[in-house]
């Protein structure tokens, strides 16, 4: 690929750059509009985004970045692109240098949704939303980091409220950008016009990888940070709208790669008051004639022999199974709802609703719960509901069919009945709800637009590769895997690049007093509503300081008064 003369000369003051941080490109989408994403036969993780799926041109012209900067300002940003070997243009000179060059610039306006980025979010920028091409994404800020949400998406097109648009292609009009496979890349200036990040992408000066073409995408196979240079982009075959990127490591080709923003978004999460009560930990995806990893009943694909810590190698690997954790100390599931489905055209969907079993009273942090569709006597598990931490017994085992434990079922399954669930590796995904009905944790799984790691195939399980914590949510570390399954233990992965170092979770970190659910009359929150309690009461009387943040107004009146008293008598 030829790189055009002004890029290599601007090579020599970027080549010892070290880039200023703030924000940086993530990846770009060069998929021709008439052209998909490049498929690679027998890989399923190929030839779709990990939002889009598999669309003509790929969701149009999109470029991602990350926040590197906490509390980063982005009022006045610029994004200035060009296409170093398009020359369609009026000949108006906007940056480059050259007015033959198609080139333009994207400006951030002075709205206040600009004025505090967070580091570690996601920012997707997008020519078009749904008004114009099907199947784009509108407008989003709701960022909500502490529940899993890092992503912010907006587009350029007739949105003047967050862009001011101008380029130098003919036809084009205001809010148009252009995204190519052409020599393209972009730099980022400040308000000031000084230099955030220099020239990425493949036209960029110090490319690092081979030629991006019109059905691949343009991507930083790198960790996320304010040092990254051009040299760490490449182009690839998979695609990742709004996720982390992944890729293959160069020496140890099997190996997965994924980006971590866990350091980044460290100073976020500590910020964040609220924790997951409990979270999907694994869930199984082995087709029910099939094994573990494929294969036969003696040996898988590989030559080895996979196999589940419980169940051995079987067919079906244990059939329809999910793995919880429990994080809030003697967290009560009565009345909670499972809400699984296949977000897929015709995918199957359902609830599992927990009754008043007493043993669901008061489950203790560090719980490992498995659901399972099947009982002992169909090849699964019995319900056992005893668990002893201290004594090194942490699992708990519910049979979906036992009406001992479970109040309801639903399912669309073909024939099903009480008790009947899916789990499968098609876009599966499951959404936990308290008594109330009110979302307190996920969807988690392939089918989330927060999973980014993997595609689950039907020899895997889907597990999580961290650490239980109280900061579990959607878009961290779930991947598939057809190596380890492992029903009612800690889950289990290899080390990349070194396949032979095994990691196994470490529930240290969870035991009594984690992340605790007191109720909104404990004002004190010492698990009893007491005398203590209408103390506090009383010392808050009058108009809410901050009526955002006022707990002892428990009937939201906007003051502390009798009528909270009240309630924390009835609740005594």
């Amino acid at each position: 690929m030829k790189i055009s003369k002004i890029v290599l000369a601007l090579s020599m003051s970027f080549a010892s750059h070290v880039f200023a941080g703030g924000l940086i490109m993530n990846e770009y989408n060069a998929v021709g509009s008439t052209k998909y994403l490049t498929e690679v036969i027998g890989d399923p993780s190929k030839g779709v985004d990990s939002y889009f799926g598999r669309v003509l041109g790929n969701g149009g012209n999109w470029v991602e970045f990350v926040v590197t900067q906490d509390h980063l300002d982005l009022r006045g940003y610029q994004l200035r692109w060009a296409e170093t070997l398009n020359t369609a243009t009026n000949g108006t000179d906007l940056w480059y240098g050259n007015g033959a060059v198609e080139q333009g610039i994207v400006t951030f306006s002075n709205n206040a949704v600009w004025s505090d980025m967070r580091a570690g979010t996601i920012l997707t920028v997008c020519e078009f939303d749904a008004s114009n091409t099907a199947g784009a994404k509108n407008d989003d800020f709701t960022f909500d980091p502490c529940n899993g949400d890092w992503w912010i998406n907006a587009h350029t097109f007739n949105n003047p409220t967050y862009f001011t648009t101008t380029t130098n292609k003919t036809l084009d009009v205001p809010g148009n950008f252009s995204v190519g496979n052409n020599g393209w890349f972009m730099e980022i200036r400040d308000k000031n016009n000084g230099l955030v990040t220099a020239g990425c992408g493949e036209g960029g000066p110090l490319y690092g990888g081979s030629g991006v073409s019109s059905t691949e995408v343009g991507k930083l196979e790198d960790q996320a940070s304010a040092d990254i240079t051009n040299a760490s982009y490449d182009d690839g075959d998979n695609s990742s709208f709004g996720s982390p990127n992944s890729w293959k490591d160069t020496i140890f080709v099997t190996c997965k790669v994924h980006q971590d923003f866990t350091a980044l978004r460290a100073p976020v999460i500590a910020e964040c008051a609220s924790c997951t009560p409990i979270f999907l930990n694994e869930y199984n995806a082995v087709i029910s004639t099939g094994y573990l990893n494929g294969g036969t009943a003696t040996v898988d694909a590989n030559g080895g022999a996979s196999v589940d810590t419980h169940f051995g190698r079987v067919l079906g690997n244990g059939g329809n199974w999910m793995e919880l954790v429990v994080v809030t100390d003697k967290l009560d599931l009565r009345g909670w709802t499972l809400s699984w489905r296949q977000v897929v055209v015709g995918g199957t969907s359902g609830t599992i609703t927990f009754g008043d079993a007493s043993g669901l009273a008061a489950i203790p942090s560090g719980t490992i719960l498995t659901i399972i569709e099947h009982n002992a006597a169909a090849g699964g598990m019995d319900t056992d509901l005893t668990v002893n931490i201290a004594g090194g017994d942490r699992w708990m085992n519910i049979y979906s069919g036992d009406t001992n434990v479970i109040a309801a079922t639903t399912s669309t399954k073909p024939a099903a009945g009480f008790g009947s669930f899916s789990t499968s590796n098609d876009e599966w995904e499951l959404t936990i709800k308290d008594a109330s009905g009110t979302v307190v944790a996920g969807p988690f799984g392939e089918g989330s637009v927060g999973y980014f790691l993997g595609s689950v195939g039907t020899d895997d399980v889907c597990r999580l590769e961290e650490n239980p914590s109280t900061h579990i949510s959607q878009v961290s570390d779930f991947d598939d895997t057809a190596r380890f399954s492992t029903f009612g233990a800690p889950n289990q992965w290899a080390q990349c690049p070194d396949d032979s170092v095994v990691i196994s979770q470490d529930f240290s970190a969870l035991g009594d007093g984690v992340c605790q659910m007191f109720a909104a009359e404990d004002l004190d929150h010492s698990g009893t509503i007491d005398s203590g309690d209408v103390s506090l009461c009383l010392l808050e009387f009058g108009l809410c300081e901050d009526a955002s943040h006022c707990p002892s107004d428990l009937d939201q009146s906007g003051s502390t008064d009798s009528g909270d008293v009240s309630l924390i008598l009835l609740g005594m």
